[in-house]
């Protein structure tokens, strides 16, 4: 795998995230939200190579979804604990941001194959 490409589609996941973070006033679940993009950036730039690989003989369509199925496992599988400063309304908004970074996911996905 072209380490370059990988590059590129993980600044352009970044750039995605930081794009959709909310930037309204101040609330819990605001920062939640961004806090569960940024959780999911993370996430993605420490697995890059495991999700990103080559379009092989198989469907492209197939193996987009392939590629989207395993992100959102990985975001499914992530357990966010209350912490004392944490608030329900935080816990939501990181959980609504894992929920957008999927949507995200996919987006980044289909650039992803039109840069081949």
């Amino acid at each position: 795998m072209d380490q370059r490409l990988i590059n590129k589609t993980v600044r352009r996941f970044s750039d995605l995230i930081e794009r959709n973070k909310d930037a309204r006033a101040y609330s819990d679940y605001k920062e939640g939200i961004n806090e569960g993009l940024e959780i999911a950036k993370d996430t993605f730039e420490e697995n890059a190579e495991k999700f990103i690989s080559p379009a092989s003989g198989e469907d492209l369509t197939a193996k987009m979804q392939s590629l989207q199925d395993r992100f959102n496992l990985i975001i499914d599988t992530i357990v966010v604990h209350k912490k004392p400063n944490y608030s329900q309304d935080h816990l939501e908004g990181i959980y609504e941001g894992f929920k957008k970074s999927k949507e995200l996911f996919k987006e980044c996905v289909k650039e992803y194959y039109n840069l081949d």
